[in-house]
């Protein structure tokens, strides 16, 4: 009985061993697949290119008409600050959403900025993005000094103004940009709803 009992024992063992190796290698995995990646398919990590400056990430989506109303401020954005050592990376969550897409919704509306895939949401949780548009501005050392909108021309999913009275992002920048803190780490942004991963 004692020999059984012993025997049962190292069975379960084993069982329990393989089950770890097994986990193991499926967070391995998950682990190495983490990440956002380019349109030709190869990881990338944009916040490692701060350029001791800043990086901004613009969440945006190919069918989202709020998202591609701002295709214009996007451009002048990137005009305004790029040239001063901001880098901006244009970042797509939706998974459904192709490189070939994604590479003609950018033609179609002009916007020569890179853009990612975040197919698992690494960028979008890093940022606290739900929507499109959203902005979110990273300093050296992956620290998130500004998340939410472009500016305040979109007040709710009904109501959007001619023009902004607040043009938040700008505003952060010129802050990092000028060695001060921002006075304003969340704004709230409206958009449409970055599909949830099943």
């Amino acid at each position: 009985m004692a020999q059984w009992w012993n025997g049962m024992k190292m069975a379960a063992r084993k069982i329990m061993q393989g089950w770890l190796l097994v986990g193991l290698l499926a967070g391995g995995c998950a682990s190495w697949r983490s990440g956002p990646l380019d349109l030709a398919g190869r990881k990338a990590d944009p916040l490692s290119e701060t350029n001791g400056v800043a990086t901004v990430l613009i969440f945006v989506s190919n069918d989202c008409p709020i998202s591609n109303r701002y295709a214009p401020e996007i451009r002048r954005l990137e005009a305004a600050f790029g040239p001063r050592g901001v880098r901006f990376w244009m970042v797509h969550a939706d998974p459904r959403e192709t490189a070939a897409e994604i590479t003609e919704h950018d033609r179609q509306f002009d916007l020569r900025i890179p853009a990612l895939r975040d197919t698992d949401h690494f960028l979008m949780r890093l940022s606290h993005a739900e929507v499109t548009p959203t902005a979110a501005i990273f300093t050296p050392g992956r620290k998130l000094v500004y998340h939410g909108r472009i500016d305040d021309r979109v007040t709710d999913l009904q109501r959007e103004r001619p023009e902004p009275t607040q043009r938040d992002l700008a505003e952060a920048l010129e802050a990092v940009l000028s060695g001060k803190t921002v006075p304003t780490l969340e704004t709230p942004a409206f958009g449409c709803f970055i599909p949830k991963l099943r």
